[in-house]
């Protein structure tokens, strides 16, 4: 054969290497399912940049599979080419939102795309939906659109003894995506039509192409464009009806079982004390107490509000737990139900609630710090527009069930932020019907049996007891802080002795806001009618909210399932109690245990959740990190967990490659029949030329002089007669003889790889090409 020929042989494989019209109609099938799978996320993500990024990178992916097997460069090649793109190109497209450093592959790019790679799918589970369509989370699409579309293109190209399973494959790489869409998304399907039918429909037809074209089996009949008009139409038909049909069969409940219903958020709420506990901290002081008071707060501005209507309610927190000491916030506030934990949130909630509208901007006082974020009504979006905005949106956590925001970080006078939010109706009477999920009464309450049936002996129906407990308790009640020198025997909380004997046992029920409060959501629960206690203020007019507009109210759930607000002066008394006091006031226990500090130690915040953590040490390094001296500093280790790692992971893949090829021709080379070694040595010659790109044919039926023919060497045909002349020659070689033959077989091989450049001789040492199931043999 001419060099001529040689080229223009080599020129012909080269074009048919090329996919052709089945297989880039396979290829397009792969875009468009991926894409189909992706869009289930358009609950999950604001606006369409998820969709965007996650189609160019399927896109991405296909091309790269295409290009490497039309180049028959091995799998690992386009594996780590893939590694590349997806850092490349994940900056720009994922994270806009850290900045222009985004554009650059630097050290705080490859971190942060490493860092969403590996938690990426914990934030996401955590994280209220919809999450900010060009934020950081953008990497979950991104990764998915490469991984699928890449070992969609893969499988399409793969070939097993089954014909239907050649086909099935890669419409089950598609489908896996789905399913992965499905368990990070939420509960309720974006669209049963495109998910469900749209994408049945087209895997349903892509599978019969697959399956006629890989079948075997004899057709016959008419191939024109009327069959396969009918063939697409019984598709859709099937497609359409089995919406319906399952739906009849299952029930009209569209909800669905996603990941984020087992997962549960990373966030303890319960570190932090009880707003209601510290309520003496916002109660007017005599004069000569008010320096030994300086967290009292009653005279000062704790914020400024503007854009809310004059007797807004605003709500600092809402307490849904009482343990019998306290009553405060928990992270289970309606047992059974998902949404009812503290959540890392975006810019916009998808928090469905109807009443009117409310755009407000929230500037903090000098009174007010810690991490309870004011807020009103059922929250749409938020924005933080000074005090650290970034960190504070990271740790921003917020509970759809008791419309509770916190900011882990800490708040801080002169810090400011914006909202919109929906103020839903608030009234309550004693008509309305309360919800039927009651929850189990708390421990050691059994005090409030006789006073519930006592007191409720006229009414009917269960809210018609609870305004009667609340008339009850505001006419027979007292009002006092307990701050005057004649009144400080009536101690502040509201544990179970304090509500028992100090309150509603005692001869005068006396106290304030933190004791009637806390006593009729006991009593409400006792009764039977959901309620909690909500700690807040009203706005009054000109916005400005000090410790003297704050309040504790109740709230109770109706039938329909929302909260109403039962205000304090239903069920709190303004009389003072008389000047004489009863003997029965004394406290019983002899010991009196003091309210918790209204505001978390600054050890407390900002050891929040892993996210956080990770968000703050990206953007600011810890300096007691950089000051030790007798450890490496910070950068080292994050270049070993976010490059090394990496490094590594591939470096043990390429090794195990090679120490594979190694161990195979030690095994051929040390075969027991000497025969056989002669056999092994041609192998061994045969698969280099295969990890070289060179094509060689291996049917049973081709022998070692045809197979010479093909491999790219001057001595191949002379090596392919010596095999043949000492496999089938009439006496039995002998063990030199192989040895020998190896070795002029090493030398060729080296001759082979001389011919070739530096990067083929790289690829042909990691080619995965003659481990293939199609390539195996002794």
């Amino acid at each position: 054969m001419t060099s001529l020929d040689t080229q223009t042989q080599t020129r012909r494989r080269a074009r048919a290497d090329w996919p052709g019209v089945p297989r880039l109609l396979d290829l397009v099938f792969v875009v468009a399912l991926t894409s189909l799978a992706l869009s289930g996320f358009a609950s999950s993500f604001t606006g369409q940049g998820y969709l965007v990024v996650g189609i160019v990178g399927t896109v991405l992916a296909v091309a790269i599979s295409a290009l490497f097997r039309a180049l028959r460069w091995p799998v690992v090649a386009a594996v780590l080419t893939l590694v590349v793109v997806f850092f490349l190109f994940g900056g720009p497209l994922c994270l806009r939102s850290i900045g222009d450093t985004a554009y650059v592959p630097g050290g705080r790019t490859l971190g942060e795309l490493t860092d969403q790679l590996l938690f990426g799918w914990k934030d996401m589970l955590t994280t209220l939906p919809p999450v900010d369509g060009t934020g950081p989370l953008l990497v979950l699409p991104w990764t998915l659109g490469l991984v699928s579309g890449f070992i969609g293109a893969q499988l399409v190209h793969l070939q097993t003894r089954r014909s239907w399973l050649t086909a099935l494959l890669p419409v089950l790489a598609c489908a896996l995506a789905l399913v992965v869409v499905i368990g990070l998304g939420v509960r309720h399907p974006q669209s049963l039509w495109l998910q469900g039918v749209g994408f049945a429909a087209l895997a349903l037809g892509w599978l019969a192409l697959r399956g006629r074209r890989e079948s075997a089996a004899v057709r016959g009949g008419s191939r024109g464009i009327g069959r396969s008009v009918a063939g697409v139409a019984l598709l859709g038909a099937a497609a359409v009806l089995a919406l319906p049909v399952a739906n009849a069969a299952m029930g009209a409940d569209t909800d669905r079982t996603v990941l984020r219903s087992y997962v549960e958020p990373p966030f303890d709420i319960g570190r932090y004390p009880s707003l209601l506990a510290s309520f003496r901290n916002y109660v007017e002081l005599p004069a000569t107490a008010r320096e030994e008071r300086p967290t009292n707060v009653f005279e000062k501005e704790l914020f400024r509000v503007t854009g809310a209507p004059n007797g807004s309610r605003v709500r600092f927190a809402t307490l849904d737990s009482y343990d019998g000491m306290v009553w405060g916030a928990s992270n289970d506030a309606l047992p059974g139900e998902a949404e009812d934990s503290f959540q890392r949130v975006s810019s916009v909630i998808d928090n469905q609630v109807s009443g009117d509208a409310v755009k407000a901007t929230v500037t903090l006082g000098e009174g007010y710090r810690g991490v309870w974020l004011p807020v009103i009504g059922a929250l749409q979006s938020m924005e933080f527009e000074s005090g650290e905005p970034g960190v504070k949106g990271e740790s921003f956590r917020y509970n759809l069930a008791t419309s509770t925001a916190v900011v882990p970080s800490g708040l801080h006078p002169g810090d400011r932020y914006s909202f919109t939010a929906v103020a839903p109706d608030e009234a309550v009477t004693a008509a309305d019907a309360p919800s039927s999920q009651t929850g189990v009464p708390a421990d050691g309450t059994g005090f409030l049996d006789g006073p519930a049936s006592k007191w409720t002996e006229e009414a009917n129906t269960p809210m018609e007891r609870v305004f009667a407990v609340a008339d009850h308790l505001k006419t027979e009640g007292r009002y006092s802080d307990g701050v005057k020198k004649s009144e400080r025997t009536y101690y502040p909380g509201h544990g179970i002795q304090r509500l028992s004997d100090g309150f509603v046992n005692a001869e005068v029920m006396v106290g304030n806001d933190e004791q009637y409060a806390a006593t009729m959501a006991l009593m409400a629960n006792k009764i039977g009618v959901p309620a909690r206690v909500v700690m807040g203020a009203v706005v009054p007019a000109g916005g400005v909210v000090t410790g003297e507009d704050v309040s504790a109210w109740v709230e109770l759930r109706l039938a329909d399932g929302s909260w109403r607000t039962l205000p304090t002066e239903a069920f709190m008394s303004d009389r003072p109690p008389s000047e004489q006091q009863p003997q029965t006031q004394e406290p019983l226990s002899g010991t009196v245990v003091p309210p918790p500090a209204p505001i978390p130690p600054p050890s407390d915040l900002g050891e929040q959740s892993d996210s956080d953590l990770r968000a703050k040490m990206a953007n600011k390094p810890s300096d007691k990190l950089q000051a030790e001296g007798d450890g490496l500093p910070a950068w080292v280790a994050t270049v070993v967990i976010y490059v090394g790692i990496p490094l590594l992971v591939i470096a043990l893949c390429l090794g195990s490659i090679i120490a594979a090829k190694v161990l195979r021709r030690r095994r051929r080379r040390s075969a027991a029949a000497v025969s056989t070694r002669f056999v092994g040595a041609w192998r061994e010659l045969v698969d280099h030329a295969l990890d070289l790109g060179q094509q060689v044919p291996l049917t049973s039926t081709v022998t070692r002089r045809e197979q010479s023919g093909s491999i790219t060497s001057k001595r191949a045909a002379a090596l392919a007669r010596e095999a043949d002349s000492s496999v089938w020659g009439p006496e039995v070689p002998a063990a030199e003889s192989a040895e020998s033959y190896w070795a002029r077989i090493d030398k060729e091989r080296r001759a082979m790889s001389r011919t070739v450049g530096r990067r083929t001789r790289w690829f042909a040492a990691v080619n995965i090409t003659t481990f293939r199931p199609g390539f195996l043999r002794r």
